[in-house]
């Protein structure tokens, strides 16, 4: 509802920003277009991470808004900055997995990530999946809300993910976020208004 009118007002206000004084290093044009960059990027850290290291996905995101900024001057055109932000989101949190269960098994843990995502696959949401097509449901089930969740700001996306994709309780959440508890709240009713 109105987060994706939200969503959509950003996006067309996004396809109006001039690449050039972003180009140029103007860090004004760069706090604008933060604010349509960030869900983006978040949400496909979110996603990613999800299933194993949740409390990543910040600083994953911030991250790959850093290696944005130096490849903006290879962008033709706005559309392409955001696809950019998002893979370049999307390959950041998969080395770190990577780099998290390489960890792991040198310390003895054996499974890999592959082995450890499709075991995952389909509890995303905190079901079991039966079957192989109950599994693909969940997977997209899980990157439609990741979509939706990426078109709220961030800190209501963030409340959003932590609540319903991590299972995270209130306290945990305004924890983990540095919020008070009375805020989670208020952020979760907006994200579902």
């Amino acid at each position: 509802g109105n987060a994706c009118l939200a969503g959509n007002a950003i996006l067309r206000h996004a396809r109006g920003v001039n690449l050039r004084p972003l180009q140029a290093g103007d860090v004004d044009a760069w706090n604008e277009v933060f604010h349509w960059l960030w869900p983006v990027a978040l949400a496909v850290a979110q996603l990613k991470l999800q299933p194993h290291f949740p409390r990543e996905a910040q600083d994953v995101a911030t991250e790959a808004l850093g290696e944005l900024v130096p490849k903006v001057r290879e962008v033709k055109d706005v559309e392409e900055l955001r696809l950019l932000a998002a893979s370049i989101a999307h390959h950041r949190a998969v080395s770190l997995l990577h780099e998290r269960f390489a960890n792991q098994r040198s310390e003895g843990k054996t499974e890999t990530l592959e082995v450890v995502q499709e075991a995952n696959m389909g509890n995303r949401l905190g079901r079991s999946s039966g079957s192989p097509l109950e599994a693909l449901e969940n997977e997209e089930l899980a990157e439609r809300l990741g979509r939706t969740i990426g078109e709220l700001s961030p800190p209501v996306a963030a409340v959003m993910m932590d609540h319903f994709i991590n299972e995270l309780s209130y306290e945990e959440i305004a924890r983990g976020l540095r919020i008070p508890v009375s805020s989670v709240g208020a952020d979760l009713k907006r994200g579902l208004a």
